[in-house]
């Protein structure tokens, strides 16, 4: 795995998190390495992904309005979007999120609080083509 993503060619990430000071949070510290672009629900995200088909989608799951299951499903069933990795946070801890991460099409599901340098790691991982679905 890479440590930094190819800087040559500036890595668009899509951040979606109706919680503004973690949308905040991971967006300053991600923003060496990515170019970020945010949403705060998931129609948002939905819309700005097509529109501006970054390289990857790091989308919290639980969000009013159409949740982060439901965002990543719309994701990967639009031919538009449908190639681009997504990473869902989730703060719910449940056996079952990996197997259903794993059904909506996620590359990787990650517990919140999550540590900046893990989500890191875990960009460049999906992004390197690996998929991961870590807790």
């Amino acid at each position: 795995m890479n440590d930094k993503p190819d800087m040559g060619r500036r890595v668009q990430l899509l951040l979606v998190d109706d919680c503004v000071a973690e949308r905040n949070f991971y967006a300053l510290t991600l923003a060496p390495d990515f170019k970020v672009i945010t949403a705060s629900r998931g129609d948002q995200g939905l819309a700005i992904a097509r529109r501006e088909r970054p390289q990857a989608i790091v989308l919290d799951v639980i969000m009013p309005g159409m949740d982060g299951w439901e965002t990543c499903t719309r994701i990967k069933c639009d031919d538009v979007t449908a190639d681009i990795p997504v990473i869902l946070l989730t703060g719910a801890d449940d056996r079952d999120l990996t197997q259903h991460a794993h059904a909506v099409g996620a590359s990787a599901l990650l517990q919140k609080p999550c540590p900046a340098d893990k989500l890191r790691d875990a960009i460049v991982s999906v992004l390197d083509g690996s998929s991961i679905s870590q807790r």
